[in-house]
């Protein structure tokens, strides 16, 4: 009687050749989507950013026909002495025309680089928000004769006797760049006195 052949079972186990090659398609396919979304993340964060600062121009606008066009005099840098005494940063001037204080004056993008004080990681925690207002307005914006602040439009006209015309004036931007490296398109946020957020390189 002849002797019967057992057929080889099927086995499931991976070789270790065949391992390797999972690990390394996975390596490869890691190496594609990792960068890819962190570029989408760090847009993401841009995008928010840009939107928050267009929600800053429709409040100062608010501001500007509640006080009769005339330009606020504040401390830009409220952990600062103030230039000005006595005088409210402006995050306070502004809060009061927002639904949700503060929610909208922080960036997701918003760290300070070399913070001199551990305790402030970013300028929310430092200045109260991640936007620098322009001392141009404290500067020009203020009348000594008359000892009250210009209207925005004499403040636009002493901003072009210097060359700079509203759609390069910035009112607000992002304090660092906070979306990129410094003097690269992108990096930094605008908000501009004709009201429209954009780059400073853009022009």
């Amino acid at each position: 009687m002849a002797e019967m052949k057992q057929k080889p079972k099927n086995s499931l186990a991976f070789t270790l050749v065949e391992l390797l090659v999972v690990i390394g398609i996975i390596g490869v396919l890691l190496g594609i989507l990792i960068p890819v979304v962190g570029k989408a993340r760090a847009t993401s964060m841009r995008t928010t950013c840009a939107a928050q600062l267009r929600d800053i121009g429709a409040v100062f606008n608010m501001y500007l026909n509640e006080n009769k066009l005339r330009v606020p005099r504040v401390n830009p840098l409220p952990s600062q002495k103030p230039a000005i005494v006595d005088a409210p940063s402006i995050y306070e001037t502004l809060d009061r025309y927002t639904k949700d204080v503060r929610a909208g004056w922080k960036c997701p993008a918003d760290a300070i680089r070399n913070p001199p004080d551990p305790k402030f990681e970013t300028y929310f925690d430092r200045e109260g928000g991640s936007y620098e207002y322009n001392s141009f307005f404290n500067a020009f914006a203020y009348d000594e004769k008359t000892g009250i602040n210009k209207v925005w439009r004499d403040a636009l006209k002493d901003a072009e006797h210097g060359r700079l015309k509203p759609d390069r004036l910035r009112i607000f931007s992002d304090f660092e760049p906070f979306h990129g490296k410094a003097g690269t398109r992108g990096a930094m946020n605008y908000l501009f006195a004709d009201f429209h957020v954009g780059d400073i390189l853009d022009k």
